[in-house]
């Protein structure tokens, strides 16, 4: 399947009327002219009809999924656990204690790697622990230390994730009614598989639908061995996702190794490009530039539109949006990756 929805997708992306071909972003009369034709041309229609998607029943109610596919044009790197061992190992300044003046003193003495200091004996200790953590695929454990001795954009982090294979990443976007104690309307995951990106999207037709959206995707959040990819996750997605879920009473560990790439972005091309923000990624970096974007913070008015009338023309966008967010944050970790 190509496209997340059939008519809703091809229409959209094709453009339909030339209304569609402008960008919404510059102001809201524009993003309001676009809405009023999707309600005119999805008018009668529901969001069954607009979107080819399945309905999930789980014990907290139900759900409607949306599934599709992108092609990956840039290859996310397999596993390679040696390449991200050795990079740990040759970090000294891991083990506490250790600074810039002492880690050379060291390397003097012949202690070139951590594993070295496993038999000296103020160092042996701690060393040791990195050493477990490495032998074990700690990763969580492993982040956690470089965490404590590097700052959360240090490439080091981003080494790590070459200890998990490229189907275990999960990507990671969520979209919402507000920035703190409001619902979220649309959970998107994906995958790569092979060269395509597989998506699944979790679409809120009702708000009461929220419990059982979170509860059928917390799956794929916390299956064995996976890693989750956002992009300024750590400050949004994950929290916001905990806060509803402990609203429902769901429980969950939502502890996979995770790695944001928002942190390591900045690190990247700060300075180089206007801003580090994802739209801007997309065209500086990847070369992609949204014509008929939905901006983020539209996207409470456009779903309320559709949960007042129950048009579901204004969902078009947000979907789509989502599902651009995804993709370009599959490839831009890759890119990421890659340079490393």
């Amino acid at each position: 399947m190509g496209y997340p929805f059939d008519r809703a997708g091809r229409g959209w992306r094709a453009g339909g009327r030339g209304t569609f071909r402008e960008s919404i972003a510059p102001g809201c009369d524009r993003a309001r002219h676009i809405r009023d034709d999707l309600i005119a041309e999805y008018r009668g229609l529901t969001v069954e009809d607009a979107f080819s998607g399945r309905e999930v029943a789980c014990p907290t109610g139900s759900c409607y999924v949306l599934e599709s596919r992108s092609p990956m044009t840039e290859g996310l790197d397999s596993r390679d656990p040696e390449r991200a061992a050795a990079a740990i190992l040759a970090d000294l300044t891991l083990v506490p204690g250790i600074g810039g003046a002492t880690r050379q003193r060291l390397q003097r003495q012949g202690y070139r790697t951590i594993a070295d200091l496993v038999r000296h004996p103020l160092y042996c200790r701690d060393a040791a622990r990195i050493l477990d953590g490495i032998l074990g695929r700690d990763t969580c454990g492993l982040m956690e230390w470089i965490g404590r001795r590097h700052r959360q954009s240090d490439p080091l982090l981003l080494e790590v994730s070459r200890f998990h294979a490229p189907e275990t990443f999960v990507f990671l976007d969520i979209e919402t009614l507000g920035l703190s104690s409001r619902p979220i309307v649309l959970i998107g995951l994906a995958r790569v598989e092979g060269d395509a990106i597989a998506i699944r999207q979790y679409l809120l037709r009702s708000l009461n639908e929220e419990a059982a959206a979170l509860a059928t995707a917390l799956p794929d959040l916390e299956a064995e061995g996976a890693a989750l990819v956002t992009f300024n996750g750590r400050a949004f997605d994950l929290p916001f996702i905990r806060e509803r879920l402990v609203r429902y009473g769901i429980p969950a560990d939502l502890g996979a190794p995770h790695f944001d790439a928002l942190l390591f972005a900045r690190r990247r091309w700060k300075g180089s490009i206007p801003a580090c923000r994802l739209n801007v990624l997309e065209t500086e970096v990847l070369g992609v530039e949204r014509q008929d974007d939905l901006p983020g913070w539209m996207v409470p008015e456009f779903y309320d539109i559709y949960r007042r009338t129950g048009n579901p023309g204004p969902l078009i966008p947000v979907v789509e949006h989502n599902r651009q967010d995804l993709v370009s944050l599959a490839r831009l970790f890759a890119l990421l990756r890659g340079d490393e």
